[in-house]
């Protein structure tokens, strides 16, 4: 019976890992979340007996859970399920079996993410769910649907239960999750399991540009991380221009950083930089200081639309080497 259990679980396990080739290379901020998960582990199932003639020999066996679910909020998700528990096995006086009692289980839950490793802070500009990224721990709680099948005659107490449970979730930027939790479906079934989980959402195309509009650049410094190769390929960093004498931002401006703060939500680790040049003041002093008050507003801009302030840094150029637009901020990656 185990081995058999055991074999099922681990066929579902290996479907729920499928998708894991060819799997898109990093999210945006605009991503759906939804997700499918899959989990197969070991159940503990212990039905009660009335009668002193039966008794279970063996309550432990191989189970396995499928689900789908939607991120709600960065700390909060929602899942329907359909758990299969196993059976335990039930033997006469004698020790001989004669039975067994069957578990299956499907319902709806919810998942709070009580803590969430991801350096990105929430914000009402980044889609809530994208920082479900690095370790996390969640708390589960639902309403659930116990259903038993047997050769021996039996009497479920109660169809409808409240399940709950804990785990602990390591999560990649591509959306797939390893999952190590244990759930207590009713007071008489429990599973742990390991499983994983794949959230679905269009993907950055790792592209490198053929040239460089005007309004923007691309920096070139020879990359040191995986991460910052990938974003040397994919990034666009934006020029924003100032009308002379301004730190205003314009129409364009919040159009460029907008995009510019969707894009890094992919590259959660990376710093950068962001320079202030001007040329409109009657001397370098007045230059300094328009150009810090450019970079300011960009890294403010930047901040409320979600991008850690620990992420940028800001520095006033002043006139710098007189090339390119002087009017102007660049950022660059650290």
């Amino acid at each position: 019976m185990t081995a058999n259990k055991f074999l099922l679980a681990t066929i579902a396990f290996a479907l729920a890992a499928g998708p894991l080739v060819g799997a898109p290379v990093a999210k945006t901020a605009a991503d759906s979340r939804w997700f499918l998960s899959g989990a197969a582990g070991f159940s503990s199932v212990k039905p009660a007996s009335d009668c002193d003639c039966y008794r279970i020999s063996d309550d432990n066996d191989a189970g396995f859970m499928i689900a789908a679910g939607y991120d709600l909020s960065r700390y909060f998700s929602v899942e329907g399920y359909y758990a299969d528990l196993g059976e335990a096995e039930v033997s006469n006086v004698g020790g001989d079996p004669v039975g067994h009692v069957a578990y299956r289980d499907f319902g709806v839950t919810a998942l709070a993410y009580f803590y969430n490793q991801s350096p990105q802070p929430p914000s009402r500009y980044y889609y809530p769910g994208v920082p479900r990224q690095g370790f996390s721990l969640y708390g589960r709680l639902g309403v659930g649907a116990m259903q038993n099948s047997s050769n021996l005659l039996f009497e479920r107490g109660n169809d409808y239960h409240v399940l709950v449970g804990a785990g602990a979730e390591y999560a990649w930027r591509d959306g797939f999750g390893l999952r190590l939790e244990y759930t207590a479906y009713d007071v008489d079934a429990a599973m742990l399991t390991v499983g994983l989980v794949k959230r679905f959402g269009k993907s950055v195309a790792a592209v490198a540009p053929t040239g460089v509009k005007y309004g923007t650049t691309v920096t070139t410094t020879k990359p040191k991380r995986s991460e910052r190769s990938r974003a040397l390929l994919s990034l666009t960093m934006p020029v924003i221009e100032f009308q002379p004498g301004s730190d205003m931002l314009d129409a364009e401006a919040t159009r460029q950083l907008d995009r510019f703060a969707r894009d890094v939500a992919a590259f959660f680790k990376l710093r950068f930089d962001i320079k202030g040049y001007a040329a409109s003041g009657k001397d370098e002093y007045e230059n300094l200081r328009l150009s810090l008050g450019r970079a300011v507003r960009v890294k403010k801009y930047l901040i409320s639309k979600g991008i850690s302030p620990r992420r940028l840094s800001s520095q006033g150029i002043g006139s710098g080497d007189g090339k390119g637009v002087s009017e102007r901020v660049e950022i660059s990656i650290r």
